[in-house]
């Protein structure tokens, strides 16, 4: 005779496998991780700086502790990576998670990626996922010819030989050793979860991944790792190289996120503006020859339908579900947006993001030995307030309007140069130099295309600078008025300006200070997170669909 513990076992690991399900708190039975009962090393109502080693490799991150904690009951944990070159600082205040921890109650965790390339304008944070020092792969070179960028290859890389030279990211092991796949599943975020629920006491049945843009691709490659454990992920504008998206072997509900104007990490094309192969995210949920797709991992069936959020039609929101999944919600959401968190907003991403994740639950993993090992020599650096989601307010310029007479890169309302496109800069617009390309497949443009620090690339340098330390330069990207500019050949020149601020889209007076004119330094279409370009008013016209 089966006895009940036997059969309950039995029935529990059915579940496990069949997916996540829904979060109903009257009925819901917590995991209690192997850190109830102990005393917290970070301090409740405090963001805590802190690092930890896994393979020999030191790691930051950052995690806030709600004010309410308690020891004995078990708390939801939610991670959100970074993009990249974005530190875990700039991410936790941009992002807008940390500050709905306490009225939400769950643990916040901002871990920062690897830094380990030492060229001029760093430090590049970044995760090595989805592909990104693989290439080429199962699909050829994850970017162009005119991609090739061998500043992009990170010391733990060695030496990066493949041609094109399209690896752009450590090659640090953050959930296995290659960034990709999905054997040998360990590292440091597998060992970042298993060192809070040493430490504090989790809610094993609720455990999420979040991220955005390269962070974003890190959120779908743990989701894939990790899926036996996680209770939901939520990527914001990430994908996977072409070739190597993955879908999990269980059901994990997913919700994607995409600006309209998307067009370094897109939603509907692959080719980004910088030369670079992702996959579209009908293809991520839908599956194609390298995957069988997410929908079929959550067994949806049924026809599309609109998914209700409390943020829909803010800034044009609008969600679909794929079908009825059993194994949680795969759902794409589309706003009028670029490359940058929801509503260029922390309060409103946040606002999304915990929404979706906090509806789901899977049964308990089991604990740490599920996955890999925990982080060595943890040690706390500091303790700062936390954020507030409140500080994405658009602050005014007070940058003098300038003459833009003979000069590149002025404002559309004072006329371009006969060499210059009017094209759509983040929210706003700016006269662009067109830069000629060939008519192969992809088109090669005569400018080099990308990177994140000055170079002869073929732009016109003339500008008419507001400031005499203005250290703003001029990128050249397969940019236009379309989603697919790169495809079409149709590639142009914009100034790129620093941005250290962490509040939504707006760089802030210091970085506008970089830019011509009355334009303004916005973030949110380019690769780095970190730099913004720069803009002039706004732009009306038309939506275009993702």
């Amino acid at each position: 005779m089966i006895s009940l513990l036997a059969l309950l076992f039995c029935c529990e690991a059915l579940a496990s496998n069949s997916g996540a399900r829904r979060y109903d708190p009257a009925s819901h039975r917590p995991g209690r991780s192997n850190g109830c009962g102990k005393a917290s090393p970070y301090k409740p109502g405090k963001t805590t700086v802190a690092t930890g080693h896994y393979a020999g490799v030191a790691w930051t991150f950052r995690v806030y502790v709600p004010s309410n904690y308690e020891k004995n009951t078990p708390m939801p944990i939610i991670l959100q990576f970074p993009g990249w070159t974005m530190s875990a600082k700039q991410e936790e205040a941009g992002a807008g998670i940390t500050a709905r921890a306490d009225h939400l109650g769950f643990i916040s965790v901002t871990p920062q990626g690897a830094g380990d390339n030492s060229n001029y304008g760093g430090p590049w944070y970044s995760w090595n996922a989805v592909g990104s020092t693989q290439s080429p792969g199962p699909a050829g070179p994850t970017c162009t010819q005119a991609g090739n960028n061998p500043s992009y290859c990170y010391e733990s890389c060695g030496s990066c030989k493949d041609k094109p030279q399209c690896w752009w990211t450590t090659c640090d092991e953050g959930v296995t050793p290659t960034g990709t796949g999905t054997k040998d599943v360990g590292g440091y975020i597998p060992g970042l979860y298993n060192t809070f629920e040493e430490q504090l006491c989790i809610d094993t049945t609720r455990e999420y991944a979040a991220g955005e843009s390269n962070g974003g691709m890190m959120a779908y490659q743990v989701g894939v790792d990790m899926a036996h454990r996680l209770a939901a992920i939520f990527p914001q504008f990430g994908s996977f190289h072409r070739g190597f998206n993955l879908a999990p072997s269980v059901g994990l509900p997913v919700m994607d996120l995409h600006g309209f104007y998307d067009t370094t990490v897109p939603a509907n094309v692959s080719l980004s503006d910088n030369g670079y192969y992702y996959t579209v995210t009908k293809e991520i949920f839908d599956g194609n020859a390298y995957s069988p797709g997410w929908k079929k991992s959550n067994g949806c069936t049924g026809p599309e339908s609109h998914y209700p959020t409390a943020w829909d039609g803010k800034e044009q929101l609008y969600c679909v579900s794929v079908g009825s999944c059993p194994g949680g919600d795969v759902v794409r959401c589309a706003w009028a947006g670029g490359h940058n968190w929801f509503g260029n907003s922390a309060k409103m991403n946040g606002g999304l993001v915990t929404e979706f994740l906090l509806k789901w639950t899977r049964p308990p993993h089991g604990g740490r030995s599920a996955t890999g090992e925990s982080l060595s020599n943890v040690t706390i650096l500091g303790e700062e307030d936390p954020p507030s989601d409140e500080t994405d307010e658009e602050v005014e310029t007070t940058i003098e309007p300038s003459v833009e007479d003979g000069f590149h890169y002025g404002d559309p309302d004072a006329g371009c140069l006969p060499d210059e496109e009017v094209i759509r800069v983040g929210t706003g617009r700016a006269c662009s130099p067109k830069i000629a390309s060939d008519s192969s497949s992809p088109p090669i443009p005569q400018c080099k295309i990308g990177g994140v620090t000055p170079s002869r690339n073929g732009c016109p340098v003339d500008v008419r600078r507001s400031s005499p330390d203005s250290t703003a330069w001029p990128v050249c990207l397969g940019k236009s008025n379309s989603t697919d500019g790169y495809a079409k050949g149709e590639f142009h020149c914009m100034l790129v300006c620093p941005c250290p601020s962490s509040s939504g889209k707006d760089c802030g007076p210091a970085a506008d200070r970089h830019c011509p004119g009355s334009s303004r330094c916005e973030r949110g279409s380019l690769m780095s997170r970190t730099q913004g370009l720069c803009t002039y008013g706004t732009t009306p016209g038309e939506v275009l669909l993702v």
